[in-house]
């Protein structure tokens, strides 16, 4: 198969995949945690009209960069379902990241037949790759801002001009959700014959400009706490050395790819770290160095991680693979076949909407319950959910914004008590807590009158609330 007819192969393979995955998105509900977070932040946007400030939970939040919230929210505006709209920018990502995956397996190879079609299989058997490509979630636009700057750094190598669309890619992940696309860059700029001039000492300003507008325009906006939250909870403290409370925490990487797919991502690192021995080429010890500085940082971060961060190496590593695998004998016709083995052990490109959560409920139970506790939240009302039952992990809390708020804050109260202050100066309270939740606090305050009953939980107000 020629170089030509292996790229059209894999071009036709990832549109039918996405076309498949597509299919199922319209019906599908929302189901993470934090995808409720997109649709609150994004949907705030739209009945807002305010574009400077991210709200959740009524109020600014400084937590994540804005990217995917814009867009969702002008999709919206255009008229584009709301589910479809908060899910577009991580589908059209996927493309885009299994587009650039073949083109850094092409180049990682040497334009060895075989290498494309493989790491597309690689990449496409991985289940968090498709959970990441069908969500409303942040990862995989972050993940392509970190593939496009490291795609873009390799090819700038020969056209300085590209420095700049390196900026543009490092910036745009820096607006969706962390500058990380500029630690990909960095081993880049350490391989020899990197030119210097003022294409790179240009772009190297834009990008910086690009990485500190948001923090900048949040603080200038609202003060230090903006950079306090934005800057250092949600990135230096979260990936910086530490020890957590439990130290396995800190290796949990091993059992989340394990969970994608044991044999796959095994093989995904084993034929990384054999890629410099089938190719001796400056390039090809470039993807180990990224995994092992990724690993390295998963290991040490003294903050909260999760297994999704994995999609940030997944393409470099299926691409490192690809070519890999065809450098071996017969490798225009092994290395795909090899490929798809391995992506069959996780399941194979071919997943159903079980496998990617789509035929989940998400929180359709619950929207009778939020529906009514919205309509019955009266002016002067404080809205309250209970806490120490794990609640949240039940009704999200982007959920009970979005769906129950009526643009009012929920608190939170973590035991019975805390309601205590609220009662003894006669504030008017509307909770929601699960029943065993709402049973420590009725024995408590024996006057709460329940309004409703449904899905486990209870809506509850004090006798001084509307009915």
């Amino acid at each position: 198969m020629t170089a030509r007819a292996e790229a059209w192969v894999a071009a036709a393979l990832g549109l039918v995949l996405a076309l498949h995955v597509s299919l199922m998105l319209p019906r599908a509900e929302l189901w993470q945690y934090d995808e409720y977070y997109t649709a609150e932040r994004t949907l705030g946007i739209v009945t807002s009209g305010d574009w400077g400030t991210i709200r959740s939970n009524a109020a600014p939040s400084f937590r994540k960069p804005p990217l995917q919230y814009w867009t969702g929210a002008a999709l919206i505006r255009a008229g584009v379902p709301e589910g479809l709209a908060l899910r577009a920018l991580p589908f059209l990502s996927a493309l885009g990241v299994m587009a650039l995956t073949g083109w850094l397996a092409r180049r990682l190879s040497g334009g060895r037949p075989g290498a494309v079609l493989a790491a597309l299989l690689l990449l496409t058997g991985s289940t968090l790759f498709w959970v990441s490509a069908s969500s409303a979630m942040l990862d995989m636009p972050a993940a392509l801002s970190v593939l496009a700057a490291l795609c873009l750094a390799l090819a700038a190598r020969q056209r300085p001009r590209l420095w700049w669309v390196v900026a543009l890619a490092v910036g745009a992940g820096a607006l969706q959700k962390a500058p990380v696309a500029a630690l990909a860059v960095l081993p880049v700029l350490a391989l020899p014959g990197v030119p210097a001039g003022r294409h790179g000492r240009g772009a190297l300003v834009l990008a910086l400009v690009l990485i500190a507008v948001w923090p900048v325009a949040q603080w200038l906006l609202h003060g230090a706490e903006a950079l306090r939250i934005g800057v250092l909870q949600e990135g230096a403290r979260r990936f910086l050395p530490g020890l957590q409370d439990d130290m396995w925490r800190q290796l949990r990487w091993p059992g989340w790819m394990a969970a994608d797919g044991a044999v796959l991502w095994a093989g995904l690192l084993g034929l990384t770290a054999l890629l410099p021995w089938l190719r001796r080429n400056r390039l090809t010890a470039l993807p180990a160095a990224l995994a092992g500085g990724f690993i390295l940082i998963l290991t040490l971060a003294g903050g909260e991680t999760f297994d999704r961060y994995l999609l940030l190496i997944l393409p470099i590593l299926a691409a490192a693979a690809g070519a890999a695998l065809a450098h071996l004998p017969r490798g225009a016709l092994l290395a795909p076949a090899v490929a798809l083995g391995l992506g069959l052990t996780a399941g194979g490109p071919w997943k159903d909407a079980g496998a990617m959560g789509l035929d989940r409920p998400g929180m359709a139970p619950f929207r009778p319950l939020l529906a009514g506790f919205r309509a019955a939240l009266a002016p002067g009302e404080a809205a309250i959910v209970c806490g120490w039952g794990k609640s949240d992990l039940i009704i999200f809390p982007g959920a009970l914004s979005l769906l129950a708020s009526d643009g009012r804050p929920f608190r939170r109260i973590w035991t019975p008590e805390d309601i205590a202050p609220a009662l003894a100066a006669r504030t008017p309270l509307r909770g929601l807590c699960l029943e065993g939740e709402f049973a420590g606090l009725s024995a408590r305050f024996p006057a709460l009158r329940v309004v409703d009953r449904q899905a486990g939980w209870v809506h509850w107000a004090t006798p001084a609330a509307a009915p």
